[in-house]
């Protein structure tokens, strides 16, 4: 783990994926989760469920953007 670079993410020790390697790593995921639970619950996007899956699509991508952005690529020693 590389400190000070502002990667949030890094390689998985064993397999395949990424994995949070810091607090901002961390509270990004536990953000994602809370907002997805959230929209879940709301009255108006499960009375309509394009809208629904719609926002979970865009807070996915949204995540993912934020992996992609803050990801330690090198290689694992």
């Amino acid at each position: 783990m590389t400190k000070g670079r502002g990667y949030w993410f890094g390689r998985k020790r064993f397999g395949w994926g990424i994995s949070p390697t810091s607090w901002q790593g961390w509270a990004s995921i536990a953000v994602y989760c809370a907002l997805m639970i959230s929209t879940t619950k709301m009255d108006f996007l499960t009375a309509h469920r394009v809208w629904d899956v719609a926002t979970k699509v865009l807070l996915t991508v949204v995540l993912l953007a934020i992996m992609l952005a803050k990801f330690d690529s090198s290689k694992r020693t």
